[in-house]
């Protein structure tokens, strides 16, 4: 059985996405920790591939989206309402609101 073109499906790896940073804050590591300069940034699909500080604006790809000023990590949302679960049995035959 001969395949057709029909039977040949082609995928492409999405097109990484990149920044350069004038200034970010990068997490505390082996390599770096603090504010750093000129940091490229790439990202593929939707995960952050690369970080890579002291890159020369003469060596950024051109398709890469400049950010002036300081750029910082997003943060991560921590808010809980495990203290009202744990307060919700602990009411003593009143509801929580009394």
């Amino acid at each position: 059985m001969r395949a057709t073109r029909d039977d040949v499906r082609v995928t492409t790896a999405p097109a990484p996405r990149r920044w350069h940073a004038e200034h970010a804050w990068l997490a505390r590591g082996a390599e770096t920790s603090g504010l750093a300069r000129d940091v490229l940034i790439e990202a593929h699909g939707e995960r952050f591939t690369a970080v890579t500080p002291d890159t020369s604006a003469a060596l950024v790809p051109l398709d890469a989206i400049r950010l002036r000023g300081l750029t910082l990590p997003g943060l991560a949302n921590a808010h809980s309402h495990a203290f009202h679960r744990a307060l919700r049995g602990a009411a003593a035959g009143d509801s929580f609101w009394t």
